[in-house]
């Protein structure tokens, strides 16, 4: 049986974010429609840019799918053949990952579904929130099911987001000491010789490390997993946030100074006033961190 739907070119044809968002949350109901009354489905939900409600003309459409049982090949391609679209690549069990995914064409719309089974979800949240495991790939997890939009096993799924959504300050200060400690940005105390040597290439790469950590940090003080490994969606992400460091807008402009020393001098002034937003927030004082970030401090100041 091939699902056709007459509309299902209008995510082609729209221009706002709004309007794609919608046409291809009808694609995504479509898919969903397509794997019927599948048992071992137990939840499946639109994720990515489109599940957040933030589609452009760049978007394709995200998939995950949330498995009682390991599926099978049959289950994941059944799906496809009923909608009539063009398998380009079957991915096996991602041993990193923790998941199958498959990569189609439907309609010339990219698709990319992502396959778990529900108790690695439930070892993902167990690990995340009450063991405090600070690994990239389930704090990515983690972060898609707050961003995603269920179309099948709702109950299922807002029981994970509430789960998800306890973040404790353990875990904030854990992310903390990973993203705001100057040992983790290569040539940190060393800035101020990479200035004078005029090193422009290590010293725009600091910065862009830096920059990439206040992000991070921002996102952990305001409990919000951090959803990608490239730090996209900046703008809608800050959006989110409840609180920023002070003056956070002038000073992250600022690291882009043409002046080195300038916009070193912003950076330092960054970390320092998100480590104070973070203090704040834990109430507590984050003496060792502080202490680093000032070791072998820039002599630039902070304006010009």
């Amino acid at each position: 049986m091939n699902i056709a739907d007459d509309d299902s070119a209008l995510w082609a044809l729209s221009t706002s974010k709004t309007q794609r968002t919608e046409a291809l949350e009808q694609v995504a109901q479509r898919i969903a429609d397509a794997y019927g009354s599948q048992p071992k489905l137990l939840a499946l939900a639109v994720a990515g840019s489109v599940g957040a409600g933030l589609a452009d003309s760049w978007s394709d459409l995200e998939i995950d799918c949330y498995w009682e049982d390991a599926p099978t090949r049959e289950d994941r391609t059944a799906p496809i053949a009923r909608l009539g679209a063009d398998l380009t690549t079957m991915w096996e069990y991602d041993e990193d990952d923790r998941e199958w995914s498959e990569d189609y064409i439907l309609d010339g719309l990219p698709v990319t579904v992502s396959n778990f089974r529900t108790a690695t979800i439930e070892e993902f949240l167990d690990a995340v929130v009450d063991r405090i495991d600070f690994d990239r790939i389930k704090h990515f997890r983690l972060a898609a099911l707050r961003r995603s939009r269920p179309l099948r096993g709702e109950e299922l799924l807002s029981g994970w987001r509430r789960r998800a959504e306890a973040y404790p300050d353990a875990l904030l200060r854990a992310s903390l000491e990973q993203t705001l400690r100057p040992g983790g940005v290569p040539g940190w105390n060393a800035r101020a010789a990479l200035v004078e040597r005029d090193d422009v290439i290590a010293v725009r790469t600091l910065l862009a490390a830096v920059a990439e950590r206040v992000f991070r940090a921002t996102l952990a003080i305001n409990r919000i997993y951090c959803p990608h490994g490239l730090t996209k969606w900046q703008h809608a992400l800050l959006d989110e946030c409840r609180i920023l460091p002070a003056d956070f807008a002038t000073r992250l402009e600022g690291m882009w100074h043409p002046e080195p020393r300038v916009a070193l001098a912003h950076a330092e002034a960054l970390l320092l006033s998100t480590l104070d937003l973070a203090e704040s927030e834990l109430d507590t004082t984050l003496t060792g961190i502080r202490r680093e970030l000032l070791d072998g401090r820039s002599r630039a100041p902070a304006d010009g």
